[in-house]
């Protein structure tokens, strides 16, 4: 099992940390031992997945344990849809292991660089009304315990323990396997449009009820919005992408390249932004595409950012859309990146900011290099009157007294929490803020 110390950090560069000794197992028996060896020596032991998230959840001074050496599929089944994947399985490799029985992943997110067990970790979600999230999608999990232990569990078997561990922050246990249920293979058409921002708004809800996977961007500021809308079609349909040259133009130059400059010069010259913002919402939207299931959710997303994500109850949306709208025009916030727009079916997760409520989510951006604390905190506290749930895995300054108000199962939680790891040999401060 090869471990090394470094300086380690997250993927938008807000969070650094260095901890003791980073351990990289390769085999269920690797990660049990080092599970051992952190509680031996005395000191914590974190999870790494896809190092995606932009809070501080991976972050430890002891050891952290990184599951990339530990992936793959373990085992599918065609008919039920039941698939077993390692917990270091990256979402945009699923695809392909799961191509030869006929299956993919009923949902993804625009981004597919996290790891199976950081996806359900953190409350990972997708869009589409009649979607849950990756954790409400989780049948059953293969847990080392903070004693070492191996334990599989699932809605029949230890089944508190489960409820806890599928959407667990990385506190209940390192999870070694995850059983999704997944779905026959299909294809997505996606088409982008260009709409006046007003009526966008307005028939969100309709919408994203009627279409299977639908979203819209708003660039603060301006009065129009990116609508993205996706509709599932058979295996059998043909496969339309734009020209290569066009699809190039698109993505990298515009998407990523283009992007990345007037990002860098808005943050360098504030004024900047508005006109930024401007340009952006006119040219964001893509051409027409009909392509297997994964490779349309996902985007290449290339230029980093900070982000905070809001889910609020969906039928709430509009007012609170209204209400951030409102703060952000009267106190003429400079920013650039888009607010984004989803929507997601109730769970039953305890954790999850879907438990038992549709929702919808508004994410909030800023550019890596720009500080993100004011903007952000802005949209927290304009949203925290609509009941918002903060997205685990994103930037947000709540603790425990807030968290228990917002999710009903949170001393639940906390009860299982305390009886599988007495010792906190898996808390971290920042931990120990958000949980007590």
């Amino acid at each position: 099992m090869p471990a090394s110390t470094m300086t380690l950090r997250t993927w938008s560069r807000a969070v650094r940390w260095t901890p003791q000794q980073v351990l990289r197992p390769t085999s269920q028996d690797a990660v049990a031992a080092a599970v051992q060896a952190a509680r031996a020596r005395g000191c914590t032991l974190r999870m790494i997945g896809g190092g995606h998230s932009f809070s501080a959840l991976a972050a430890t001074e002891g050891i952290t344990l990184s599951l990339d050496g530990y992936q793959g599929l373990v085992t599918a089944d065609p008919v039920t849809g039941l698939v077993t994947l390692r917990g270091g399985t990256r979402l945009w490799a699923v695809a392909e292991l799961l191509a030869p029985y006929g299956l993919a992943l009923s949902v993804m997110g625009d981004i597919d660089r996290q790891s199976i067990a950081g996806a359900i970790q953190t409350g990972t979600h997708g869009t589409g009304a009649a979607f849950t999230g990756f954790a409400g999608m989780v049948r059953g999990l293969r847990l080392v315990l903070a004693d070492g232990s191996v334990v599989d569990t699932s809605p029949s078997q230890e089944p508190d323990l489960f409820e806890a561990a599928r959407l667990g922050l990385g506190s209940i246990g390192v999870v070694l396997e995850v059983t999704l249920q997944c779905v026959p293979a299909y294809r997505l058409e996606l088409i982008e449009s260009t709409e006046p921002l007003e009526p966008t708004v307005g028939s969100f809800l309709a919408e994203s009820s009627r279409a299977d996977h639908h979203e819209f961007f708003w660039f603060p500021r301006t009065d129009r919005a990116t609508v993205r809308t996706m509709r599932r079609l058979p295996l059998t349909t043909a496969r339309h992408r734009p020209a290569r040259a066009l699809e190039v133009l698109q993505q990298e130059v515009l998407g990523n390249g283009a992007w990345e400059l007037l990002c860098r010069s808005a943050a360098l010259v504030p004024p900047l932004s508005r006109p930024v913002a401007e340009i952006a919402s006119h040219v964001f939207a893509g051409p027409r595409v009909v392509g297997d299931s994964a490779a349309v959710f996902a985007a290449p997303r290339r230029v980093r950012f900070h982000e905070s994500e809001w889910a609020l109850p969906a039928d709430r949306f509009e007012d609170a859309f209204a209400a951030l709208r409102h703060r952000i025009e009267a106190e003429d916030v400079r920013v650039t990146f888009p607010l984004e727009i989803r929507r997601a079916a109730a769970d039953d997760v305890w954790l999850s900011t879907a438990h038992e409520r549709d929702t919808v989510y508004i994410a909030a951006h800023r550019h890596f290099t720009e500080e993100p604390g004011p903007y952000l905190l802005m949209v927290q506290r304009t949203l925290a009157s609509f009941g918002a749930r903060p997205h685990w895995g994103k930037m947000h300054w709540l603790g425990l007294r807030e968290l228990t108000a917002l999710y009903p199962r949170l001393e639940d939680f906390r009860t299982v929490r305390r009886a599988v790891d007495p010792d906190g040999l898996l808390m971290s401060p920042y931990l120990r803020h958000l949980l007590g």
